[in-house]
């Protein structure tokens, strides 16, 4: 299969720390997006389209790319913009009405009512987020209270409790179920003696413990002990 770069898609995707309002000096690293990592992926599009990074304050943002000259979307703890495209000397800028993200290869700017704002750095949260979809996942959720995840792929869903010590395994969810963005609805999957009944809702989740944002909010229900969180598909 043939495999193709959009540098100005490629996300950093092993722990990249890169300020967002550094200084407008040039750098030789925004004329070229580094080397593609390798993936077990066997999907045609094989460039990550989810970015996630922090803001002054301690604010946190999530980025979905729909595609070239496809409008992205930016999720922060409260609010969502849509994006659109406009041109850019290298890399790819997306303009709303108040916000700016431009991604020149490795670098991410990011400006609020035409102002640059930083420091800023690619968020802890996009390397779990990138090994998650190189290893072929969907949709990846969280939640707290007690503390769990969530990885739904199509050859299996996995639910890890207890700080990850506990692992259940249950069917992977059919292609039609698999939406792009996230398998919103209700799933029912059993396994091993177990029922797991994932309900997944459109709509922005702010993460109780880290306040980062997400597109949707997930409800799971395990033997019937309900946990709720968010999440986002992996595209």
């Amino acid at each position: 299969m043939k495999r193709w770069i959009l540098c100005a898609l490629f996300l950093p995707l092993v722990g990249l720390l890169t300020a967002c309002g550094g200084g407008d000096q040039d750098r030789s690293a925004e004329q070229s997006a580094p080397p593609v990592a390798a993936t077990s992926r066997t999907d045609s599009t094989q460039v990550f389209h989810v970015l996630a990074f922090d803001g002054v304050q301690s604010f946190k943002y999530l980025v979905h790319f729909r595609g070239p000259g496809q409008p992205a979307t930016l999720y922060t703890r409260d609010e969502v913009h849509l994006l659109q495209p406009v041109p850019a000397a290298s890399g790819a800028r997306y303009q709303g009405e108040r916000l700016m993200v431009w991604v020149k290869g490795d670098e991410v700017l990011f400006e609020v009512d035409g102002k640059r704002v930083g420091p800023c750095r690619v968020s802890g949260l996009q390397p779990i987020l990138a090994r998650a979809w190189l290893a072929g996942t969907r949709f990846w959720a969280t939640g707290n209270e007690p503390s769990w995840n969530l990885v739904i792929g199509p050859e299996r869903v996995a639910l890890l409790t207890d700080l990850g010590e506990t692992r259940r395994e249950f069917p992977g969810l059919a292609a039609p179920e698999l939406d792009p963005r996230a398998p919103f609805g209700k799933h029912v999957l059993k396994s091993g003696g177990h029922t797991l009944e994932i309900e997944i809702l459109d709509g922005l989740c702010t993460d109780t413990m880290s306040g980062a944002p997400f597109p949707a909010s997930v409800i799971l229900r395990l033997d019937g002990e309900e946990m709720r969180g968010c999440g986002t598909g992996l595209f």
